[in-house]
């Protein structure tokens, strides 16, 4: 049941990238399940996410929020913070990998009581960080 949750949410994407068809945000590669998860968690870490939730059974990986350059928050306006969530799982074509970016940026009204609101990312920059981070994987992949 945990599963199929997390898959639901990842499917139907956030706030951030709920635009981009399931396509742009994922990759199906025909190597070992362990060597695609592996590379995945690798890649994330690496790319400065704090892994929270890893867990190679269910081929989920959560990170913590990681904060976006200055360059970033000064384009949106103020401090921004980027998590990730991926699925990993086997297809008929290979070992599938679903990633899900989170954009948020902070709330200046201090009496909603929320620090930070989801922000949406235009489908051109949501498109390319997908298409950095899985080329961060399969550099781990394939070198």
């Amino acid at each position: 049941m945990k599963r199929f949750l997390l898959l639901a949410l990842l499917v139907a994407g956030c706030a951030t990238t709920q635009s981009l068809p399931s396509e742009d945000r994922s990759r199906v590669y025909n190597l070992e399940y362990d060597l695609v998860f592996d590379a995945t968690v690798q890649a994330l870490a690496e790319e400065g996410f704090a892994i929270i939730d890893a867990e190679k059974d269910e081929g989920i990986i959560n990170t913590d929020y990681r904060a976006e350059s200055a360059l970033f928050s000064f384009l949106y306006g103020g401090p921004t913070r980027l998590k990730v969530s991926a699925l990993v799982s086997q297809a008929d074509n290979g070992i599938h990998v679903l990633l899900n970016f989170d954009l948020q940026d902070a709330n200046p009204s201090i009496e909603s009581g929320n620090l930070y609101n989801s922000r949406s990312m235009s489908p051109r920059r949501a498109r390319r960080y997908y298409q950095e981070l899985f080329g961060e994987i399969e550099e781990r992949l394939f070198m």
